[in-house]
């Protein structure tokens, strides 16, 4: 097993719905977003994250000769297929047992845009969501947070954004404790303007309820009209929507060649600004702006 020696946080701020599909379905909604099994909140799955990152880094690498050390070998690139030493005795080759020097977790929920009264929408998190981050960020070695306050039922606190009293939240009402209280999240994420701690079972329903649905129809090249037998329904993980990933960079696949520091420095120079993510990227979808927070190391 390699030995993980750097960490960092990469965020990713949704500018446009993300299709992230986990296949048909025989439900109400043809084409769903993937979700977690245990807590059915949406995310992305690791694989989905690093063909992402691995795609962005074909595309924008000056020189893409890194590509198969840094994500592993994959015949799409066997053309940047180049040797390297591991010591000095013996000469490796990139093969298809090549792991790489960087891995993706699932990218996960952090917080949920949902329809107010207030505003266009105000964004949502959970203490659940909140302890998670918390166990994410002592793992990469950053200040842990302080722990939420507990919120049951309807109530809820304001993060930021000045919020009080009754608030309309898509078809249900959450009532706002009088005075923020301190935001616990870590300066580096993404700013968000007008955030509310909700309880657990709240979160849970805007994440189920309250994703994007669109409805898709084929239109007949003939008659220039509905095709009567292709209408479905596509879910998507709306825009504004925050999620982030974990990402480990190792040296023990380069030996003494490459360090992890360079390693992360030269990714994360590379694979900036804006990416890609997820499905039906001719229809503009999964556009984020991602970040990145520098982790300690292990």
């Amino acid at each position: 097993m390699l030995k993980r020696d750097v960490f960092s946080i990469c965020t990713f701020y949704a500018v446009s719905p993300i299709y992230a599909g986990s296949g048909a379905s025989f439900a109400a909604v043809d084409l769903p977003i993937q979700r977690e099994r245990h807590t059915h909140w949406p995310h992305v799955q690791a694989s989905g994250v690093k063909g992402a990152m691995r795609a962005h880094y074909r595309d924008f690498a000056e020189k893409k000769s890194l590509i198969n050390f840094l994500f592993g070998y994959d015949k799409a690139d066997k053309d940047h297929h180049v040797e390297y030493f591991k010591n000095d005795e013996q000469k490796q080759k990139v093969d298809d047992n090549f792991p790489g020097a960087v891995s993706f977790s699932d990218a996960k929920l952090l917080a949920f845009p949902i329809r107010s009264n207030i505003a266009p929408f105000v964004w949502v998190t959970c203490p659940a969501v909140l302890n998670r981050l918390n166990r994410d960020l002592s793992f990469v070695s950053l200040p842990e947070m302080g722990n939420p306050p507990p919120v049951t039922g309807e109530n809820a606190f304001c993060l930021s954004g000045g919020i009080s009293g009754d608030v309309i939240l898509e078809d249900m009402v959450v009532n706002v404790q009088a005075g923020d209280i301190p935001n616990p999240l870590p300066k580096e994420l993404p700013e968000l303007n007008k955030l509310l701690l909700v309880s657990d079972e709240v979160f849970k329903y805007a994440v189920d309820s309250c994703t994007e649905i669109q409805t898709h129809i084929k239109i007949d090249s003939k008659t220039g009209t509905a095709d009567g037998t292709a209408l479905w329904y596509q879910e998507l993980l709306p825009a504004d929507s925050v999620l982030y990933s974990v990402v480990y960079y190792s040296r023990a696949v380069f030996d003494n060649s490459l360090q992890s520091e360079t390693i992360r420095g030269h990714v994360e120079d590379v694979i900036n600004n804006f990416i890609q993510i997820g499905g039906d990227e001719t229809l503009g979808r999964g556009i984020c702006k991602i970040n990145w927070i520098a982790g300690g190391g292990k």
